[in-house]
């Protein structure tokens, strides 16, 4: 597996300035908008593991601790491939009689209990795995979409969103809590005197409810006579 360093082609002992410039030439280098059609999503992927990268290694604290995670991962990996090599021939040569021996002990009902045990174990190792790949994969899709809004930005382009399903329900339900809190204060007598006092002493305002009163009513007119 890559270490970040090797994802942003610096060495370990790099400063902060040289990663920083290796990330401006490695980003405009991946940059999805600059590839082909058929590259896009190779670059994507590779733009995730960049600014991945990027935002630990920029970081003193965040380089710092990954550094030491890196050491500690290397340093288990050391100690464990000594001790692989060490009981090698103990642990392939060993004869497998006491396996077989434990399942002739056991009962067919014994046994299929301890496999039914291992397979929830296994798939609940996976489904733990999974959500975690899950968590994983929405945070950096977050942080490489807050990165290439940002350096679109930078080049001086406007961002525009496109609304989602969830943006108009969120939109309706504002409406409707607007709506329900009017109601509530127009039946809500002492509330009730003092929007029609309001509304009587400003022309303006009046003038302009009037105009959308007579608007609505034309509208649910209009509705009225095509269903008649």
């Amino acid at each position: 597996m890559k270490t970040l360093y090797e994802i942003l082609e610096v060495s370990e002992n790099a400063s902060g300035e040289i990663i920083e410039k290796a990330y401006k030439v490695l980003a405009k280098k991946y940059h999805p908008d600059l590839q082909a059609e058929e590259n896009k999503l190779e670059a994507e992927n590779r733009m995730k593991e960049i600014n991945e990268a990027y935002d630990i290694l920029s970081d003193e604290n965040k380089r710092k601790d990954y550094d030491n995670k890196l050491a500690m991962e290397r340093q288990e990996e050391k100690t464990s491939n000594t001790y692989s090599q060490a009981n090698y021939q103990q642990q392939y040569t060993q004869p497998q009689e006491n396996s077989y021996n434990n399942q002739r002990n056991m009962t067919e009902e014994e046994y299929r209990q301890e496999q039914r045990k291992k397979e929830e174990a296994i798939k609940a190792n996976q489904k733990m795995q999974q959500e975690i790949q899950r968590n994983m994969q929405a945070q950096y899709e977050q942080k490489y979409q807050q990165a290439y809004e940002g350096y679109l930005k930078s080049l001086g382009y406007k961002i525009k969103y496109k609304w989602t399903w969830k943006n108009y329900k969120d939109l309706l339900i504002t409406i409707l809590i607007i709506i329900a809190i009017c109601a509530i204060l127009w039946i809500f007598p002492p509330t009730h005197k003092l929007i029609m006092d309001f509304y009587n002493s400003n022309n303006i305002i009046k003038a302009i409810i009037d105009v959308i009163g007579n608007v609505f009513k034309g509208i649910w007119n209009a509705i009225c006579s095509i269903f008649k």
